[in-house]
C-alpha cells in the first residue's frame, strides 16, 4: 500500500489539547486523524455532528435543536420529500 504525507497547520493550543485528549484515549494524534479519515471515507460524510461552541447558543436555540432532534427521530411524525407533498397534506 502506497502512503502519502498529509501536512497541515493548526493553532498550537488546539494541537496541545488534542494531543492530551487522544493520549488519554490511548491514541496519538496521527492515529486519531487516520481514524477520522477512514470513517469519513467509510460513511461518505463527516462522521460526527459539527456545531459551534455550545455557549454561543441561547437557551431557546438549544431547546429548538433538541426539539428538532426528537422530531427527526420520531417515526410517527410525518415527513415529506418535497414542498408540494407538504402543501398537499395541509
Amino acid at each position: 500500500m502506497a502512503t502519502a504525507v498529509l501536512q497541515t497547520r493548526i493553532d498550537a493550543n488546539i494541537k496541545r489539547e488534542a494531543d492530551q485528549l487522544f493520549s488519554s484515549l490511548g491514541l496519538d494524534t496521527t492515529t486519531a486523524i487516520r481514524l477520522f479519515l477512514k470513517q469519513a471515507v467509510n460513511q461518505q460524510k463527516i462522521p460526527f455532528e459539527i456545531l459551534p461552541p455550545q455557549p454561543s447558543f441561547s437557551e431557546a436555540t438549544l431547546a429548538a435543536i433538541e426539539e428538532a432532534r426528537r422530531i427527526a427521530e420520531d417515526s410517527t411524525v410525518p415527513s415529506y420529500t418535497t414542498a408540494r407533498e407538504l402543501l398537499e397534506d395541509c
